[in-house]
């Protein structure tokens, strides 16, 4: 077993529009645990992303709100999420939009290398250097899709 040479890569992680690919307009399909379902090759996307890398998985989704830490795992594990939750970016009371939370966690943290997967719009206004280098933007109803696992490989190598 070798020492890491460095710290893993902070993994902000949405969840609509990344795993879960249901329309707005349409209700979740639940699994069998009661929660909706994730989909299936959006899942199996982001193991083989962590497979590649060190990474350490941060929830951003709004969903964050509603559940703990504890239940959330097992969601993932349930999904065949091959690694748990880290934890919650932390819901920052003055911020007006998730771009805002983010760069409040990326400040507060100390963290430099970081990946973000989302579909929110706001993190469009991210600045240039963060967006290029950090940011794979998903497509609600696609979610993270081949071509978004090719972008994340291609900015995690280039960290």
């Amino acid at each position: 077993m070798h020492a890491k040479t460095h710290n893993p890569t902070v993994l902000i992680l949405d969840l609509d529009g990344v795993l879960i690919t249901t329309p707005t307009w349409k209700a979740d399909t639940m699994d069998t645990d009661g929660y909706s379902a994730f989909n299936q090759s959006c899942v199996q996307n982001l193991n083989q992303l962590l497979e590649i890398g060190d990474f350490e998985i941060w929830l951003s989704s709004t969903r964050r709100t509603v559940k703990t830490l504890q239940e959330f795992n097992l969601i993932f594990k349930n999904r065949h999420i091959s690694q748990n939750i880290e934890g919650f970016v932390p819901q920052y009371p003055n911020c007006k939009n998730r771009k805002e939370e983010i760069i409040h966690f990326l400040e507060d943290y100390k963290i430099d290398d970081f990946l973000i997967i989302d579909d929110d719009k706001t993190l469009y206004d991210l600045d240039k250097e963060r967006k290029e280098q950090h940011l794979v933007s998903t497509n609600l109803t696609e979610g993270f899709n081949n071509e978004k696992l090719k972008e994340a490989i291609l900015k995690y190598r280039q960290q």
